[in-house]
This record gives C-alpha cells, sequence and structure tokens, in this order.
C-alpha cells in the first residue's frame, strides 16, 4: 500500500512539474519548480539521521572534536564557538579523567525535518570507574543534510541548562624510595600547596593577598599582581608549596581571602642533600606539552612529576593512584551534587640495589673532580653504588624551599653537574681495553697465552707509524720480553698494537669489534635508568687504525656502568648480568609487586682458557711487583684483580681508568666489581686506583677504613683546596 501512496504521489508531481513547464513555455518566462515536499516517517530518513549520529558518536569516540562540530546545525554553531566547543570537551575528559568511550544506537526516528536517536554511552575513566548514560541526539534537516541541535547535555545529561562538572582531587601519598636495607632515601611529608582562582578574588582583598604570599613565596608583591592579572579568570594558578609548619603563622589570613586555594599533600624530600642524585632523579612540574596527558589521568595543574631517574621511570608505581569527587556545579559555581567519587590509593615504595653508607661515602671521596665509579655484585648484577660527580640536591628543584641561585648553578656550571657519568658519559677506555684486545687475540687462533713478544719503547706500526708505550713518557726502561699474558700485566703498548697490526693483515679488521659486542659494549645494558650506547666501529677502517683500537683509543667509547658490567662476566666465569637498580617494590600494605632476580644479558664470546688466561692477566696487575697496579694496592688485604687505564683525549690530560673486581668469597659480602673513571686525571693508577682501593676496603670493612687518603685530600673525605693538578710521576704507569 506504501509503495502505491508514493507511486501516485510522485505521479502527481511530474503532472505539476509538466504543467509549469507548459505555461511557462506559452508566457515565455521561466517558472522555479517547487521544493520537493519531504515525506514525514520516511524510514529512509530515520536511517539517514541515524548515520549522521553514528557518524558524530564515533568522532567522540576518537576525540575528534572539529569533525564533531562540523556536523552541527547551524544554529548549533553560532551558539558555540569551535574553540569552546573543543575546551568544553577537553574539559569534560580531564574532569571525568576519561580513559575511553564506547556507545550503543538504541533507535532512530524521523519525522519531516527532524529526528531523535536515542543512545547509551558507556565512559570508562581512570579515576572514577565505568560510569553509563542514556541520552538522545536531536538532529534537524538541513541543506546539507542531517545535522545535530547541540547542547551540553550532550557531555552529559547532568549538564543541561548550564550545569558543568568539577573533579575535586584527593592526591595519594608518593611512594617513598630506599636502600637495600631499607633506609630512606626519598621520603615525604605534610605540605600545603595555595594556589588562586583570578576570578573569584574580591577587589578590597587583593593588596592583602599579594602581601600575605610575596611572605611566604619566592614572588614579590608586584610579580604576583602580573601573574593574576595575566591568568584567565577560571584557571588555577599554583603559587607556593609549603610545609604545614611554615604556613601555619598565615593560615587564618589566606582561609579568610576570596579565590585563595588551599589543599593538603606529601610533599617530596630527599635525605642527606641527596644521596645517588643521578639515579633517584628529581621532580618538576608538569611540562606544558604533556599537562593534558596528565590532566587526563587525574594529575593536578600544580603537581610534579619525575622527570629523570627512578623517580621518572617508575613514576607510575611512585605517584599512586589519584582519587577524588566529581561535582555537579550549577551556572553560578555553587556545589551541586555529587556524580561519582574515589579514595586515593598511596604510591608503592622501592627498595634499591643502592647501599646508603658505601654511596654517600663515596659521594664524600671525590672532592670537586669530575669523576664516576661503579659498584656491582658480580654473581647478580645488583648495583650497590653509583657516583657521578660533581653531585647536586635534588630538594633544589623544589623552588618553594630551594636558593634559587643553587638550582641556577646546576645549569651553568661547565663540570654539569645534573648529567651522570656513570651511565651516560662516553669515554675512550685506554688499556682497559686491552681485556677485549687478549680475549681477541686468543680465539682468533693467531696467538696463544703464552706467546712472547718484546716490549720496547716503540713499534713501527703498519709500515707507516712509529707508536710509542707509555714507558718511554715515564723514563723507565722497556717491559722487555713479555708474554701476552705478561702483557696485560705490563700494559704493554706495542704488544697491543702489533695484535692490531697483525688481525688486519690477516683479514680479521672486525675481530676487535666483534670481541667487544660480545663483552656489552657500544650497546645498552638495560637498566632502568637513562644510559648511553657509547661507540664501537663495525670494523677498523685502517691497519693503524686497529692498532690503536686495540689500545683502547681511536673510536672506542665506553660508559663506566658497561665497563662494570663486563669485568662482574671476567670475575663470575663469563656471565653478563643486566645492571639493576631496584630490588623490590611494595605497596602500602607491605604486599611485593616484584622481586629483583638476576637476569642474564648474554655470555663472554670466549673459552674457558682464554678466560682463565685474562683472569690471570688482571691478578698479576695487583700482585706482580711489575703490574701497573701494584704499588697502589700495596696493604690492602682484600684479594683483587684488576686493570689500570689511561686513555688520551683531543684536549687535556688523558682520563684516568681503573677497573677490577675482588675474589674474598666472604660468604658475608658478595665479590664486587667495580670501574672508575676520573676525567682529564692522569694516570689511572695514581689517580683511579686509590678511588678503587678506598672502595673495596670500605666495603670489606663495614665501612670503617678508607684505606688512606686521596691524592685530592688532606685526610679521609676533606677535599684540599684547591683540589691539586693531577700529575704523571708515578713510575709503574698507566
Amino acid at each position: 500500500m506504501r509503495r502505491l501512496i508514493l507511486g501516485s504521489r510522485l505521479k502527481s508531481f511530474l503532472l505539476i512539474v509538466l504543467l509549469l513547464s507548459m505555461l511557462s513555455a506559452c508566457l515565455g518566462q521561466s517558472v522555479e519548480a517547487p521544493e520537493p515536499t519531504r515525506i514525514p516517517g520516511d524510514i529512509t530518513d530515520a536511517a539517514a539521521a541515524q548515520a549522521t549520529a553514528q557518524k558524530y558518536l564515533e568522532a567522540w569516540q576518537v576525540e575528534d572534536y572539529a569533525a564533531m562540530y562540523a556536523l552541527l546545525t547551524p544554529l548549533s554553531r553560532d551558539a558555540i564557538s569551535e574553540e569552546d566547543f573543543i575546551n568544553d570537551y577537553h574539559d569534560a575528559v580531564n574532569n571525568l579523567t576519561l580513559d575511553s568511550l564506547s556507545f550503543q544506537i538504541r533507535s532512530a526516528m524521523a519525522d519531516n525535518v527532524h529526528a531523535e536517536v536515542a543512545f547509551r554511552v558507556d565512559f570508562s575513566t581512570l579515576m572514577l570507574g565505568d560510569l553509563s548514560r542514556d541520552m538522545v541526539i536531536g538532529l534537524s534537516f538541513e541543506q546539507e543534510g542531517w545535522r545535530v541541535q547541540w547542547d551540553s547535555s550532550l557531555i552529559l545529561p547532568e549538564m543541561a541548562e548550564g550545569n558543568q562538572i568539577e573533579f575535586v582531587h584527593q592526591l595519594p601519598s608518593r611512594g617513598r624510595i630506599l636502600d637495600r636495607d631499607g633506609a630512606p632515601l626519598a621520603a615525604y611529608e605534610s605540605a600545603i600547596a595555595i594556589g588562586i582562582v583570578p576570578g573569584e578574588l574580591h577587589p578590597d582583598q587583593a593588596e592583602t593577598l599579594y602581601e600575605t604570599l610575596a611572605e611566604i613565596s619566592i614572588y614579590s608583591p608586584e610579580t604576583l599582581r602580573i601573574k593574576i592579572e595575566n591568568t584567565p579568570d577560571d584557571w588555577y594558578l599554583p603559587v607556593v608549596t609549603l610545609s604545614q609548619a611554615a604556613v601555619k603563622p598565615h593560615m587564618e589570613t589566606l582561609r579568610s581571602l576570596q579565590g585563595v586555594r588551599i589543599d593538603e599533600f606529601r610533599s617530596r624530600y630527599y635525605v642527606d642533600g641527596g644521596v645517588a642524585p643521578h639515579i633517584l632523579g628529581y621532580m618538576l612540574y608538569i611540562p606544558e606539552e604533556e599537562l593534558e596527558t596528565y590532566l587526563r589521568q587525574g594529575y593536578r595543574q600544580d603537581e610534579r612529576i619525575g622527570v629523570t631517574g627512578l623517580e621518572a621511570i617508575y613514576e607510575q608505581e611512585l605517584s599512586g593512584k589519584r582519587g577524588g569527587s566529581l561535582y555537579l556545579m550549577s551556572p553560578q559555581g555553587e556545589i551541586g551534587s555529587l556524580i561519582t567519587s574515589s579514595a586515593p590509593e598511596p604510591g608503592h615504595s622501592l627498595y634499591t640495589t643502592l647501599d646508603k653508607d658505601l654511596q654517600m661515602l663515596l659521594q664524600a671521596s671525590l672532592g670537586d673532580l669530575r669523576a664516576a665509579a661503579v659498584v656491582m655484585e658480580v654473581d647478580t648484577g645488583r648495583v650497590i653504588a653509583m657516583v657521578s660527580n660533581p653531585t647536586f640536591d635534588p630538594n633544589a628543584f623544589d623552588l618553594t624551599v630551594a636558593d634559587r641561585s643553587l638550582l641556577d648553578s646546576y645549569f651553568t656550571d661547565a663540570d654539569q653537574p645534573l648529567f651522570n657519568r656513570g651511565t651516560q658519559g662516553q669515554y675512550p677506555l685506554g688499556s682497559v681495553f686491552k681485556v677485549i684486545s687478549m680475549s681477541a687475540a686468543l680465539e682468533t687462533g693467531l696467538y696463544r697465552a703464552g706467546s712472547s713478544f718484546f716490549c720496547g719503547h716503540s713499534l713501527w706500526v703498519c709500515d707507516s707509524v712509529t707508536l710509542y708505550d707509555w714507558t718511554l713518557a715515564h723514563g723507565v726502561g722497556s717491559s722487555g720480553e713479555l708474554t701476552l699474558v705478561e702483557g696485560l700485566m705490563r700494559s704493554c703498548n706495542p704488544w697491543f698494537y702489533r695484535i692490531g697490526e697483525n688481525l688486519y693483515a690477516e683479514g680479521m679488521e672486525s675481530s676487535l669489534s666483534e670481541m667487544a659486542f660480545g663483552f656489552g659494549l657500544g650497546k645498552e645494558t638495560g637498566i632502568e635508568i637513562e644510559e648511553s650506547a657509547g661507540n664501537i666501529p663495525e670494523t677498523a677502517a685502517t691497519c693503524v687504525a686497529n692498532a690503536q683500537m686495540a689500545i683502547g683509543q681511536g673510536e672506542v667509547l665506553v660508559t663506566p656502568l658497561q665497563v662494570a658490567a663486563f669485568f662482574t662476566a671476567v670475575a663470575n666465569g663469563g656471565t653478563l648480568y643486566r645492571p639493576a637498580l631496584v630490588e623490590q617494590i611494595q605497596t602500602a600494605s607491605g604486599d611485593v609487586v616484584f622481586q629483583f632476580e638476576p637476569e642474564v644479558n648474554g655470555k663472554l664470546p670466549i673459552s674457558e682458557e682464554t678466560l682463565a688466561s685474562v683472569q690471570e692477566g688482571l691478578r698479576l696487575v695487583i700482585e706482580e711487583t711489575r703490574g701497573t697496579g701494584y704499588w697502589a694496592m700495596q696493604g690492602l688485604d682484600v684479594a683483587v684483580s684488576g686493570k689500570t687505564g689511561t686513555a688520551q683525549t683531543p684536549t687535556g690530560n688523558s682520563h684516568a681508568w681503573f677497573a677490577g673486581y675482588t675474589r674474598q668469597n666472604d660468604p658475608d659480602r658478595p665479590d664486587i666489581a667495580v670501574a672508575v673513571i676520573i676525567e682529564n686525571g692522569g694516570e689511572g693508577s695514581v689517580m683511579a686506583a686509590p678511588v678503587f682501593r678506598r672502595i673495596v676496603s670500605l666495603y670489606f670493612s663495614d665501612y670503617t677504613n678508607p684505606a688512606g687518603v686521596m691524592p685530592w685530600e688532606t685526610e679521609p673525605y676533606i677535599t684540599a683546596q684547591p683540589t691539586p693538578t693531577p700529575t704523571s710521576e708515578s713510575t709503574t704507569g698507566e
């Protein structure tokens, strides 16, 4: 029947058009045909309206607010600008802490130029759980098709008639960071955050407000006035964060002033002026470019987040789960009904692998030198200490309590105290690299541990250049005939120049690089915090370059962490462990959500025989009178092996290296591997070896024996003023 009616109407319409055409021809005038009459209730209208609603909701699902706005009726677009439309949705998703939404269209009805589409929206939020709302989209038929009749109830039904929603935060306590025995490294204390909403200020109270805030913040009254005047009326302007004790004398005045927001929370505090600050990191206010992301997660605009170190890597675990209440606000700004709420959950605590006592004593041992030291357990990969010097106080980044000049100095100091030399410093390795060169020489079969070579003051290399031994610069006799193992002990440069030259000549120009990669160089170790990969060339470009690489020069760049890591492998029989800084993560109730387990990165690509030869050479460095580390370790009652290194630099003195490990087999004290570098420090045996000695002595004496005085100290932990200039007077060299 419906088809018959539609066919009849169509015939009538065509007849009218035909008659009008004939009349126009007779009169010689053009007559416009009338617009076709829409047929109320046509099923195709409902389907088309639903398609528009579907497109609108799909755009909402992916937060394409511009596409949503384009689907509004002209009347709706006249009522709200695109910018305000987008801002309303941004504010809503931030208040909801929206993670995602899904929808289901329930029905669609159309009547001539009007339509309604009923749907259900399920909001999945990060902090408020799941919310569902049943809504209806009104549509009207415009020249371009069906368009959405918009008002704010299409965000949430509660937002009809100009109502708004507002999320009131409840911040959790940030988790603590502790050492391996539970000694706090980063804790928290009760604090007060004070901010301003400019549009709520009373003009008669402005001067009192400026003066009161100036007394407790870093700002002057005039600066505060300018900041407030330049902030939109409905924005929150964070001003200062103080301990409860500091703000108590001003609390009564502040509570009497309109527009002042006062929130209690816990403030970060780093003990003892910063224990291992390059590892723990520090916190800053949320960067503007990341603010939207953090607001969505329930953070407040004035919160601080971890930006480096463990504070950054474990931000989610440490910050806890934010809570709060979502309120309906009237157009006049009055709080109405509670829509929903959630309770905060405190952050987890991080137990690090660090030994606080050893870490603090090492931080006190390096004076004002540019230096780094890394200490690792040889059988697990745990990092029990890591010092980068100069150091810094992470409390300085809390501008409410810090001396601003101190913070400024961290960014202007040429010695770059914020730079983590332990994991990010990239240095030529010098003679410590000979451990790798010796391994390559033995594994290629070109040499045996007992192979002999005369170590003179110099060597004509690759038929093109004379290269020299360290003994010449020190004015001591050449080392003479040495086996390969003794060559490592004596750190004979010509021995290793010859290895590099012969490997190249035999078509094995990549063998040194391949062995270095196998020892974990040229790539990141996998430690939790920021690190650099260093540089190992894929292959030597020339014969001379290969000879230079064999003594750790040329393009070789490594981090102290990488060196400590491969020395653990030499010590433990060949296993490369991933260096680790986190021992355990616990909830506030004590539940363990993460427990450290040693993780293997690989195996040294050498045989047991090669490893034994390398270990013997490293033992002789310390225990044989001709060894380059012998005199530096005299009197140390701990069995150690190691290697000195003096790495030439393009400018300034050479870098001083020492890397080694202990062989105590003490059931109460796991053996450790240590890497030390003193930038532009000169000889490794003079400047870096004493630091290794102190580390080992402190570790095995319950921190009571500092093993003498460093070259730059007047007494243990007391730096001479000014710090003595590094010298190269040692006759042992390297």
